[in-house]
């Protein structure tokens, strides 16, 4: 039985892992040709061993550049692997992303967080300790890492974060001045505490309105919810409101007056409570306490050309904030930003922020961003690359 502190905690960190999904399954053109080369690694986090991979191009190939991949929120392995409510595995971006770009000639580095085991298993006391702080702390090790690594000693270093992990992007680019570019994915660029409590009124709430009659919710309209047309958040504040317990069709805890319905009167102030940001509450480590700065925050003078990819369609963050960010005083000639219509969180397909599924990514982000990588590293590449490439993909 979930008592309310324990409920609160299950709510944010279920919506906390869902900023990092996404489910890409697209490949570089003759993709069936292209066979990335593995190497299996191990990296030392504190006292923990992480699983690793290199991944560079298919043999014969030269490297372009190494990308250092910075997974989003909670528990991540190597894989970034998204698990639906039963924790069967439905996708593995990290991975995905990794082949493509090895079959565009970049090397990649992933990792499993610190204390994560496997793919839906990890040690929750040790992780639950982390903070924003321990992230960098590990994205600057496995930088280091990498880039000594034999094969990966002389070409140029990327960062590239997904969600939260656009935050640790920033955090070691600005102690690790050698990177010469950061790709960032869907960027928290407010703070990542204020980021989650807009999550609500953006989109819990709008979502949940269509079901309610006379501002209230009874058990009949959050079924009808459950199966209605909402994303992957929008249902999880679907499931907020139905309750964690089992066999359970009505949230107590915001049933104040004990009527059968949730009116939004009772739910608001509460969900407001959930969401405050103080030392060892609900956010965890989204707790401006423990996180680590949004990117507006983290940017500084004399950063690495920064290439922004944004969903229009984004349920996770306020797509407005990146662009807002990217046309500021100081950062307008450091950052480039590509926006995408009817794009969402994942830069997958997205027909509103409601409806926001967290689909494959498209084609045309991933385009974007290894054109802008090859036109931005050219002094390093030498003169072969002037000429921009023409990617193309083809789906698996």
């Amino acid at each position: 039985m979930l008592d309310r502190f324990s409920f609160r905690v299950f709510f944010i960190a279920s919506f906390i892992a869902s900023l990092a999904g996404l489910r890409p399954s697209t490949a570089f053109a003759n993709v069936s040709q292209c066979l990335p080369q593995r190497e299996v690694h191990h990296l030392r986090l504190a006292d923990f061993e992480s699983p690793a991979e290199l991944v560079t191009p298919p043999a014969g190939q030269p490297v372009k550049a190494l990308v250092i991949l910075f997974a989003g929120s909670d528990v991540a392995d190597m894989d970034s692997a998204i698990a639906d409510e039963q924790n069967h595995i439905v996708s593995r971006p990290l991975r995905e992303i990794a082949d493509a770009l090895s079959c565009a000639g970049y090397a990649s580095f992933r990792y499993n967080k610190r204390w994560v085991t496997g793919a839906t298993t990890v040690d929750r006391a040790k992780f639950d300790q982390l903070s924003g702080v321990d992230l960098a702390n590990d994205g600057r090790s496995a930088l280091r890492f990498a880039e000594n690594l034999p094969a990966m000693r002389n070409v140029p270093t990327v960062l590239a974060g997904w969600s939260e992990g656009t935050t640790v992007a920033m955090a070691v680019a600005k102690t690790e001045r050698k990177v010469r570019a950061v790709v960032l994915m869907a960027p928290v660029v407010e703070s990542p505490a204020k980021t989650v409590q807009r999550q609500y009124l953006r989109v819990g709430r709008p979502y949940l309105e269509t079901f309610s009659k006379d501002g209230a919710l009874d058990a009949d309209a959050i079924a009808r919810a459950s199966k209605g047309n909402g994303g992957v958040l929008a249902q999880i504040f679907v499931r907020m409101f139905r309750g964690f317990r089992p066999g359970e069709k009505i949230n107590s805890l915001l049933d104040t007056d004990k009527n059968g319905k949730i009116e939004f009167s009772e739910a608001d102030p509460i969900i407001a409570s959930w969401y405050a940001d103080i030392p060892n509450g609900g956010l965890g480590m989204s707790a401006t306490g423990r996180a680590l700065p949004g990117v507006s925050e983290a940017f500084f003078a004399g950063a690495p050309p920064i290439l922004i990819l944004q969903g229009l369609n984004d349920a996770m963050v306020d797509s407005t904030a990146a662009t807002i960010f990217a046309a500021g005083v100081g950062s307008e000639k450091r950052v480039q930003i590509r926006t995408y219509s009817g794009l969402g969180h994942s830069l997958g397909v997205a027909p509103s922020m409601i409806e926001d599924q967290l689909l494959p990514v498209a084609d045309q982000p991933l385009i974007d961003m290894m054109q802008w990588l090859d036109q931005t590293l050219t002094r390093d590449l030498g003169e072969r690359s002037r000429d921009t490439v023409a990617y193309s993909f083809s789906r698996k």
